[in-house]
């Protein structure tokens, strides 16, 4: 009676896990483009602190690099389609987009919606 139990549970503990590796490499579970080093040796701090910012609030919908999910896709060259102007990006951030586009003015600072904004337009397009 006891091995009729351990299999159902082995098999169920190797399924979760296969999902969720499965799960993992479809939601982009690569890490996010670093910041290139300036000539001084040294990242721009600003597009540091918007990795950072991309990385807890914005890849889970956008993923990773910007290559879209749940959220539109913003890299290769789709964010400035979107939205030319950085003031655009900006308030979107800031204010959200209808349902899908949460708004995050309540989240984050004027000076971190600008970090994450030049982070989308300058790294991941």
């Amino acid at each position: 009676m006891v091995d009729k139990l351990r299999f159902p549970i082995a098999g169920l503990r190797v399924a979760t896990l296969t999902m969720f590796a499965v799960v993992s490499f479809a939601c982009g579970a690569s890490p996010a483009p670093e910041i290139p080093m300036g000539s001084n040796g040294e990242s721009d701090s600003e597009l540091a602190t918007g990795r950072n910012i991309w990385i807890q609030n914005c890849s889970s919908c956008h993923g990773s690099s910007g290559q879209g999910g749940r959220g539109k896709k913003l890299n290769e060259g789709e964010i400035l389609k979107l939205y030319p102007e950085i003031d655009g990006l900006i308030n979107v951030i800031t204010v959200g987009k209808g349902q899908s586009m949460p708004a995050f003015v309540s989240q984050l600072s004027p000076v971190e919606v600008e970090a994450v904004s030049r982070y989308i337009r300058e790294i991941l397009n």
